[in-house]
């Protein structure tokens, strides 16, 4: 499953119902071809075999009433900057892992089952095998563990 948050109207849009409406009128609009067709037909193609959840947000509203939505769209816009040539993950699974450590972080840093529960509380399938390979990646977490093995000076063993 792919969770998609777009600020683009005309993408949501499509996803929504444009792609299969102009599917069926074979690429067709009032007689005229669909601009970017060939386009529009491998994404069709390709949501044929995906289960996508399109959400649309907001992407120019004052910082006065910014809401986390709008915050993480500021975040994500800043990350697409980042050339392809650097990423050698291929696109999908970025996107789960990316999730994952959004849930990680957003949840409190809490654990793999608590990272889960806070994921599927929001409507976001995550793997357990993804969600571990975050943790294990995730120098707060580190940094937690390692204070938790730290004795304090007026600790005695003995």
């Amino acid at each position: 499953m792919l969770y998609l948050y777009t600020a683009s109207w005309m993408v949501a849009n499509a996803l929504w119902g444009w792609l299969q409406q102009w599917k069926q009128s074979n690429w067709q609009r009032r007689g005229k071809p669909i601009w970017a067709a060939r386009l529009g037909q491998d994404i069709a193609a390709w949501l044929e075999k995906l289960v996508v959840k399109v959400h649309h947000v907001d992407a120019h509203v004052p910082k006065s009433r910014a809401t986390e939505e709008h915050q993480n769209n500021q975040q994500v816009d800043q990350a697409a900057k980042i050339e392809v040539a650097q990423v050698d993950l291929d696109w999908q699974q970025k996107g789960e892992l990316f999730i994952a450590l959004w849930a990680h972080d957003t949840s409190g840093h809490q654990g793999r089952d608590a990272t889960y529960r806070w994921a599927h509380d929001q409507g976001v399938d995550l793997t357990m095998d993804t969600i571990s390979q975050i943790i294990h990646q995730c120098e707060t977490c580190a940094a937690i563990q390692k204070a938790k093995r730290v004795k304090p000076l007026w600790y005695d063993d003995g």
